[in-house]
């Protein structure tokens, strides 16, 4: 089960040992719920599952109906829209009892809209995130060691599919893209942990996949200019900064900016 642990850095990182709870909710990768009966049970339907999601999100407060609503659809609710609700929800509270007799009463009724009674450590994106934090920390403060302990954890517990599964309504769409995007900005910050640590075969084993899926992401594939530079492979720095050229030229009409020109000139004047 996935939880905080604090290890002799400091560092919260995943652990199993010291956080011991009855439920687990899993978003990235698709949601589900873990329990003592049973592990990874789906809810039924997309709707109950953007509904899980949405509540997670916001684990042990409550949101509104007008937010869940925007969440489960696309347009303009139906006018049966909140009895449509309250169905998903019993659906949700089903899926709740097959991971583990009385978890329905978690999802709780409150108000003008619903609250999921989670901790947040039982939430596996807010765990990501929180170790995220931590190693933003750990960076500032000068702690790459720590940062890339914490960083390493959040990434181990952060599939690349992120948040899916889930209907394209705009709130939605909008939370998997900010996941997406924090997914990638814990890829550059582990890595440059690593610089720092002058890990740097460590650091392009981590960056070239990131930076060929993310082609016109400059400052991926800076960072992965850099490691090569470390690592004594000027052509492939300059491979890297030619690739970007192109694809920024062809997709965006727009040349690199000054920090990948800054270090492709360094390549070169001291070539």
């Amino acid at each position: 089960m996935i939880g905080f642990d604090v290890g002799r850095s400091g560092v919260s990182i995943c652990s199993t040992s010291r956080v011991q709870r009855d439920i687990d909710v899993r978003l990235l990768g698709g949601p589900a719920v873990s329990g003592p009966r049973a592990a990874d049970v789906v809810p039924g339907g997309v709707k109950s599952r953007t509904l899980l999601t949405a509540l997670a999100l916001d684990a042990g407060s409550a949101v509104s109906t007008e937010r869940l609503m925007d969440y489960l659809w696309e347009k303009e609710p139906p006018r049966s829209a909140l009895k449509n609700l309250q169905l998903y929800a019993s659906r949700l509270r089903r899926c709740l009892d097959t991971a583990n007799a009385g978890f329905s009463r978690l999802l709780v009724h409150v108000g003008h809209g619903y609250r999921l009674d989670v901790p947040a450590e039982a939430v596996d994106v807010l765990c990501a995130g929180g170790l995220l934090r931590r190693g933003v920390t750990c960076l500032r403060q000068g702690d790459p060691c720590g940062a890339a302990t914490a960083l390493t954890a959040a990434l181990g517990c952060w599939p690349v599919d992120g948040l899916v599964g889930l209907v394209p309504s705009g709130p939605a769409t909008a939370v998997a893209a900010l996941w997406r995007e924090r997914r990638i900005a814990a890829v550059e910050h582990l890595a440059t942990a690593k610089v720092a640590l002058g890990a740097w075969e460590d650091a392009v084993d981590l960056l070239a996949p990131h930076a060929s899926a993310h082609p016109t992401r400059e400052s991926l594939q800076v960072l992965l200019m850099r490691a090569l530079v470390h690592l004594g492979d000027r052509v492939g720095a300059i491979d890297v900064y030619h690739r970007l050229w192109r694809v920024l030229d062809a997709d965006l009409g727009i040349r690199p900016g000054g920090e990948a020109r800054a270090v492709f000139e360094g390549l070169l004047s001291n070539a």
